[in-house]
């Protein structure tokens, strides 16, 4: 009691003094937040970022850094690269500097910047994907990110230390709440700064196989599309490849490993236009093939980007062999490569609230049922549980126009025989309040960026109370860490 007491008090007179120096002098609010508050986010995703920074901080001799977003951490081996490179006869070190997409590619970029020197060269890898071909910066989880290690913050230019400026009073009030509470943010599964080996390698964590419903995230569908590349993105990387060239290094792209099965239809067919958009664009050399990297399902993980551990394999030797090719080193990369991982068997088991079962209609689809629509009865109803399981058969899904429209609903609970909430689900919903989920763990069910497309800013997502944090510092929830909410049964 009289330590929460004190936490308290210390928490109310350190956040008195914050918001004095954010306002009066945000550089020594910076200092002291980093100098005497202990880290608050060290045990997760965000935290490996330090161990990144001081691995190629302290790298000496010629380098490799594989430059990204998260297929970088999920998809190279840097200790197997690095030996693979030097059984070759090309003696560089390789260090991973990919983390998490909500970072932005460009912080990644920036803060690389200043560790690249004469010799090294950069394999900018990053995924297809708008928001990782923008630069999109988040500063508040940035400061999630830096909080490991405030040294961090000087790597950056004058103009990304003003946005981190602006989020700096966000974070500083988010920090002290985990302080005076007495409970740091954590990791959840792979996203934990555990997972990563000493080396910033994410290889500490058992990936085996694929996870995703039918080894495909539906939310995020891959596409070839010219204007993923914004103009501002691509004056921003060709510069930073110039800066990089000056430095006396290289800088080559290289592309991202893509889930075959999440290639939209049709797809397929503009690859070659893409390809030449991308050349066309870029004012440095690309050293793949993007057929290459279009990877069938099975070597996948929990994203359309992310690699289990064969994928990682798989995905590190081609990244060796396209680093040869373009040294012109012809030598034979000898490595057993693993086989294909099996997909597990997907069922569904156990008990669930099945109260509400008459309010759906279905649709059978092998042994189980998916949700299609509403009946008159589950139309007008304002609270809605979708059912487990309906005479004896799983419910394994529901489509993504049950719900559209209905100005009814208020509430809707989401049990753990659901695995994948579809963007947009909740269009036109426009008196929803709460969209509750029993699951325990955010591995359990996936979500896309568009999940609350649609419905009213106030409306909540209530996630078990213990798992709150575990889900707000998800990669994929903690997008919507302002809408999350605890609950208790």
């Amino acid at each position: 009691m009289e330590k929460t007491k004190g936490r308290r008090i210390a928490a109310i007179l350190f956040m008195c003094l914050f918001v004095f120096l954010a306002v009066c002098a945000p550089f020594a609010g910076i200092y002291i937040a980093g100098r005497y508050i202990p880290p608050q986010y060290s045990a997760t995703y965000y935290g490996a970022l330090s161990d990144l920074y001081a691995r190629l901080k302290d790298t000496t001799g010629k380098k490799i850094v594989v430059l990204g977003n998260s297929s970088v951490a999920f998809g190279v081996d840097s200790a197997l690269a690095e030996t693979l490179l030097r059984e070759a006869g090309l003696d560089y070190s390789v260090c991973n500097f990919g983390l998490y997409g909500s970072l932005g590619t460009k912080m990644m970029c920036e803060l690389a910047y200043g560790e690249i020197g004469e010799g090294d060269v950069v394999i900018f890898t990053p995924e297809l994907f708008a928001q990782s071909l923008s630069t999109y910066f988040s500063a508040e989880e940035a400061w999630y990110a830096l909080d490991s290690d405030m040294s961090m913050y000087n790597a950056f230019p004058k103009e990304t230390k003003g946005e981190l400026a602006a989020g700096y009073i966000g974070y500083t009030a988010k920090k002290l709440a985990l302080y005076e509470e007495g409970t740091p943010a954590s990791g959840s599964g792979v996203y934990a700064h555990s997972s990563f080996d000493e080396r910033g390698d994410l290889k500490n964590y058992a990936r085996p196989n694929n996870v995703m419903p039918d080894g495909v995230d539906e939310n995020n569908p891959i596409v070839f599309e010219e204007s993923l590349f914004s103009s501002d993105f691509v004056n921003f990387i060709n510069d930073y490849a110039e800066k990089v060239r000056k430095k006396g290094a290289e800088m080559y792209y290289s592309f991202a490993p893509m889930n075959a099965g999440a290639i939209s239809f049709g797809e397929l067919e503009r690859i070659a236009d893409f390809y030449d958009c991308i050349e066309e664009k870029l004012q440095f050399p690309i050293i793949s093939n993007i057929e290459d990297y279009i990877l069938e399902k099975e070597w996948f993980y929990d994203s359309n980007y992310h690699l289990n551990d064969s994928g990682m394999q798989v995905r590190t030797v081609q990244l060796v062999n396209d680093i040869k090719n373009q040294f012109g080193n012809t030598t034979k990369t000898d490595y057993d490569l693993p086989e294909k991982p099996v997909l597990p068997d997907e069922g569904v088991t156990g008990e669930g609230d099945n109260t509400d079962a008459d309010m759906f209609e279905y649709r059978l689809d092998g042994s189980y049922y998916t949700v299609v629509g509403l009946t008159e009865a589950g139309k007008a109803a304002e609270e809605l549980v979708i059912p487990y399981q309906v005479d004896g058969i799983y419910v394994k899904a529901f489509l993504p126009v049950v719900f559209f429209d209905d100005k009814n609903l208020k509430s809707v609970t989401i049990q753990e025989n659901i695995h994948t909430l579809p963007n947009g689900s909740f269009l036109g919903c426009d008196n929803l309040e709460r969209i509750v989920l029993r699951h325990s763990e955010p591995a359990e069910i996936s979500v896309g960026y568009e999940l609350l497309n649609g419905v009213p800013g106030s409306c909540k997502i209530y996630v078990p109370e213990e798992s709150l944090s575990e889900f707000a510092n998800n990669y994929f929830w903690g997008r919507y860490a302002k809408q999350l909410e605890g609950y208790t049964e």
